[in-house]
C-alpha cells in the first residue's frame, strides 16, 4: 500500500481511533482483574480482535464459566462478521487470498461502516479500506495491551466506556444520513428501539427494531424507486 492509501484510511477512520484507545484501556484493564496477563491480553487482541467479545470473555472468566462455553459465546456474537465480510466480498474479490485473509480478520463493525459508506458514496479502493481497517486492529491491540500494564498499576472506573462507546457508534450512525430515507429509517430505528425495549424488557428488542427497520427502510426505497420519486431528494 501506498503512503496515500494509510492518509486517506486515516482521514476516515481517526474518529473511531479516538474511540479505540479509551475502549482498549478499559477492556485490558478489565481482562487483567480477570486473571490475563499483558501477553495474553495482547494476543487475544490479535487473534480474536472483537472488543465486545473480548469484554464477554472478561467477564464469563471473572464468572468462572468453562473454555468451551466462552468460545461457543464469542462464536455466536462474532457471527455477525460473516454477513458484513459477505457484503464487502464483491469490493475486494478481486484481490489477492493473503489480501482478502488480512481484510477479512481486521474488518469489525465500526471499520465496515466507515469503509461501507467510503464505498458507497466517495471513490474509494480495496488499499484504502484495508488500511483503514489496519490502523483499527492496531490501535485497539496496542491499547488492550497498555490496559493491561495500567490494570497491574491504576484502579479506573470503567463505566464511563458505556458513554464512549456511545458517542463512537452515534458519530458511524450520523456518517450513514445520505439520504432522507436513511435518516427517516435511523429515527425509526431509534424510536422503535426505544418501544421495543419497554415491552419486552430484553436486548433482543434492539435486533428486531434492526430488522424491522431494514425491511422499512429497503420498502421505501423500492417504492420511491418504482415511482420514481426520486428527484434527487429522498434516495440521494
Amino acid at each position: 500500500m501506498k503512503v496515500q492509501d494509510w492518509r486517506a484510511g486515516f482521514k476516515v477512520i481517526y474518529p473511531v481511533l479516538l474511540g479505540y484507545i479509551p475502549l482498549g484501556l478499559a477492556c485490558g484493564m478489565l481482562l487483567h482483574d480477570a486473571g490475563f496477563s499483558t501477553l495474553a491480553i495482547l494476543l487475544m487482541s490479535l487473534l480474536v480482535f472483537a472488543g465486545a467479545s473480548q469484554f464477554m470473555a472478561a467477564s464469563m472468566v471473572a464468572m468462572g464459566a468453562t473454555t468451551p462455553a466462552i468460545i461457543i459465546m464469542v462464536f455466536f456474537l462474532n457471527l455477525r462478521h460473516s454477513l458484513m465480510s459477505s457484503s464487502m466480498s464483491n469490493r475486494v474479490k478481486k484481490s489477492s487470498i493473503p489480501f482478502i485473509l488480512l481484510f477479512s480478520h481486521t474488518l469489525a463493525d465500526e471499520a465496515y461502516a466507515v469503509n461501507y459508506n467510503q464505498f458507497q458514496n466517495h471513490e474509494w479502493s480495496e488499499q484504502k479500506a484495508l488500511a483503514a481497517n489496519l490502523l483499527a486492529y492496531l490501535t485497539w491491540c496496542i491499547s488492550t495491551a497498555i490496559g493491561g500494564v495500567l490494570g497491574s498499576a491504576l484502579v479506573v472506573n470503567t463505566v464511563i466506556m458505556n458513554y464512549i462507546l456511545i458517542s463512537m457508534f452515534i458519530y458511524l450512525l450520523v456518517s450513514q444520513f445520505v439520504s432522507k430515507v436513511v435518516v427517516f429509517v435511523g429515527l425509526f430505528s431509534g424510536v422503535l428501539s426505544v418501544i421495543l425495549m419497554l415491552l419486552l424488557k430484553h436486548n433482543i428488542a434492539l435486533v428486531i427494531a434492526a430488522i424491522l427497520a431494514s425491511f422499512v427502510g429497503y420498502f421505501i426505497e423500492d417504492y420511491l424507486a418504482k415511482k420514481k420519486i426520486k428527484g434527487g431528494e429522498w434516495i440521494k
